[in-house]
Parts: C-alpha cells; sequence; structure tokens
C-alpha cells in the first residue's frame, strides 16, 4: 500500500505542476513549438491542458488518501499515462518529432505510468496474497 501512495503522489504533483503551468502560463506550450495566434487558444490551453490536469492532480490526491480508492486512481494513472505516451509514440513515427524536449516528456510519462501500473500489479498481490 505504500507504494501506492507513492505513485500517487507522483503522479497528483505531475499533473499539478503541468497544470498551474498551464492554467497561469499557457504561452509555455510555446516551447514545443505550440503558437498561440488567438485569445481563444490560449483559453484552450487553459481550459484543457490547466483544468483537466487540475482536476487530475485534485483526484490523485484525494484516492491516495483512502485505500478504496489506491485501486481505481492507479488504474486512471497508468491508463491515461501509458495513453499519452502511445499516441506520443505515435506522433514520432507519424510526424518525426523526436526532439529532446519530446523524448523527455514521453520519459517522464511513461516512468509514472509504469509506477502507477507496478503499484497496482504489487497491490493486488497483497490483497489477494500472491
Amino acid at each position: 500500500m505504500r507504494l501506492a501512495r507513492i505513485s500517487l503522489l507522483a503522479a497528483g504533483l505531475a499533473f499539478a505542476a503541468f497544470g498551474i503551468l498551464t492554467l497561469a502560463w499557457p504561452q509555455s506550450m510555446g516551447i514545443l513549438g505550440v503558437e498561440l495566434t488567438r485569445p481563444a487558444a490560449a483559453t484552450e490551453i487553459r481550459a484543457f491542458y490547466g483544468g483537466l490536469e487540475l482536476g487530475m492532480a485534485l483526484f490523485f490526491f484525494r484516492a491516495r488518501r483512502d485505500p478504496a480508492w489506491h485501486r481505481p486512481a492507479l488504474f486512471v494513472q497508468a491508463a491515461s499515462l501509458c495513453g499519452v505516451v502511445l499516441a506520443r509514440l505515435l506522433g514520432i513515427v507519424i510526424d518525426g518529432s523526436a526532439e529532446p524536449l519530446v523524448l523527455l516528456l514521453g520519459a517522464g510519462e511513461g516512468a509514472c505510468g509504469l509506477l502507477g501500473l507496478v503499484a497496482l500489479r504489487r497491490l493486488n498481490a497483497e490483497t489477494t496474497g500472491a
């Protein structure tokens, strides 16, 4: 159960950091070449990246406190982050975007997704006695 709490804390902190960054400073996406040419574009980054990421962070922080929430939250952590990594890899293949920052983001997302998966498997093994 300790690894589950650590994993959910890591996910919560990562989602919160990115959420706060993109909510407060949507132009930060410019580091990846995303140009916000209209106010609606900045609002979209604030809403989707900022709002969704902060909502996910709250979910992970809440789930961390209650063992009954660990299993579903770890699944969400692993599924969402591994899904992002798979889509990022597909984008690298299709778009040829294997830039260092893209690879670094993918490595971080992959590590946090795998941590969630390992924590989920360990939690399952602990509860089934396997």
